[in-house]
């Protein structure tokens, strides 16, 4: 028996494989495509902590964000726009809890309008997470505002918690609290 017709049907078949390489290279296969995916991208879902401390309770598009208690600002009512980017952005409104003096004294919150960002996503046991965290709104007085946060283990500390960048101090530009 002659071993011709299976030397001819090798090449035939190395040769249409290769054209269909070719032709598979030409048109973009999905991991070849011309438009590859961002390299900061995570596979896996982002997630983060709408409330004031721990890994526990995370969620994804919190449609609130309480970064402290007892008077710390509050976002509610968020509507989320590139959820899992590494730049998540809402919009909604933001509670801010200033001082009142009188016969009836205590905290009243004061809403503003407000733009969420949250971004540094990072990774822990496999679960990423979104660690920063910044409002941003315009003050009584008409000039933009920021507070910014990270979800972070302070020194001394066992548990991550929303952490304002900078000090609070009196006196902010709306007559409120501002950040050093």
């Amino acid at each position: 028996m002659s071993s011709a017709p299976r030397i001819v049907g090798a090449i035939v078949a190395a040769a249409l494989a290769s054209a269909l390489a070719g032709i598979l290279a030409a048109c973009g296969t999905p991991d070849r495509s011309a438009h590859p995916a961002a390299a900061s991208t995570p596979a896996s879902p982002v997630w983060v902590q709408p409330d004031v401390v721990g890994w526990s309770g995370m969620v994804q598009r919190p449609q609130a964000i309480y970064v402290g208690m007892g008077g710390a600002p509050v976002a509610r009512g968020l509507t989320w726009h590139h959820w899992g980017s590494p730049v998540a952005w809402a919009t909604g409104r933001l509670d801010i809890y200033w001082p009142q003096a009188g016969p009836i004294s205590g905290w009243h919150p004061t809403a503003y309008p407000v733009t969420v960002r949250l971004q540094s996503i990072h990774q822990r046991g496999g679960q990423s997470s979104y660690r920063q965290l910044t409002y941003s709104y315009v003050s009584r007085r008409g000039m933009p505002e920021s507070l910014r946060f990270t979800f972070s283990v302070q020194p001394g500390g066992s548990l991550p918690s929303w952490n304002q960048q900078g000090q609070k101090r009196p006196g902010g530009s709306d007559g409120g609290p501002g950040v050093v």
